[in-house]
């Protein structure tokens, strides 16, 4: 009897000790489940363990390799004409902006998709996204872009419900903002912020794919409705760019009282 309790008690360690093992299996495969990726994981509820799919590696290998944008390249997207060439004509998407204040127009034809890195299922910035925003500061703060405001805009993709996403890209974008106008001056006032959430998919025939997960920078078009040339101011607004030589020289000319030549801003 004592044998058959010793071996009863040691096929019960032994059943414990396989249990403690499999316990600290799953555990390490669940904390490895979330934090497997912080900067890329999908936002969002998780999806249910059975049936997951598998991470694509490639694809996350792929997007932390993503480079934005220059300064310059930035400039060139955002300003309303381009080294004096005028942008592609694009239809004006009306907003309601998630900071308050009144609807506005964005120019879609002026924005620029970036890649910012954030602590997993939050809006915090990573060191990483600190740098992918380098060139972003740098163009807002330009001569060219200085004269003009803009909506900054967070996309998530598909994985999660709706209302939960669109919260997270409306706080991303805050977080953006935060930091464009704490480390790089920008006036508050030129930047607005919304969250569109999953609503529009950069690539809507894959919703779930990680290309959907982007901050948006667009141009705010003026109330008028018309984009103002970017380009140096004049010294002289009248100035002639034609003298009329009469004005100086005594011509032997018979000119039959022809008026003087008309400033170019003249009615």
């Amino acid at each position: 009897m004592a044998i058959d309790g010793a071996a009863a008690r040691g096929r019960a360690a032994r059943i414990g000790l396989l249990k403690g093992l499999g316990l600290g299996v799953s555990l390490t495969l669940a904390l490895g489940g979330a934090h497997a990726n912080p900067l890329t994981e999908a936002p969002g509820l998780r999806a249910p363990e059975t049936g997951a799919p598998a991470r694509d590696e490639a694809a996350e290998a792929a997007e932390a390799r993503a480079a934005n944008p220059s300064a310059t390249a930035i400039i060139r997207a955002l300003a309303p004409f381009a080294d004096g060439n005028p942008g592609a004509p694009s239809r004006p998407l009306r907003v309601a902006p998630d900071d308050g204040g009144p609807a506005l127009s964005v120019d879609a034809g002026r924005a620029v998709d970036l890649t910012v890195f954030f602590a997993y299922d939050s809006a915090r910035l990573t060191p990483e996204a600190r740098i992918q925003l380098e060139p972003l500061g740098q163009a807002l703060g330009s001569r060219q872009l200085s004269r003009h405001g803009f909506l900054i805009a967070g996309h998530t993709d598909a994985a999660g419900t709706p209302a939960y996403n669109r919260r997270l890209s409306l706080a991303r974008a805050r977080a953006v903002k935060a930091h464009l106008v704490e480390v790089y001056g920008i006036d508050p006032d030129r930047l607005r912020v919304h969250g569109w959430g999953p609503s529009r998919p950069r690539d809507p025939s894959a919703p779930l794919a990680r290309i959907n997960r982007r901050v948006e920078v667009s141009l705010i078009a003026p109330r008028t409705g018309a984009l103002s040339f970017i380009g140096p101011v004049a010294a002289a607004a009248c100035a002639p760019h034609h003298a009329d030589p009469r004005h100086r020289v005594v011509l032997d000319l018979d000119d039959f009282d022809a008026a003087p030549t008309a400033l170019p801003c003249a009615d």
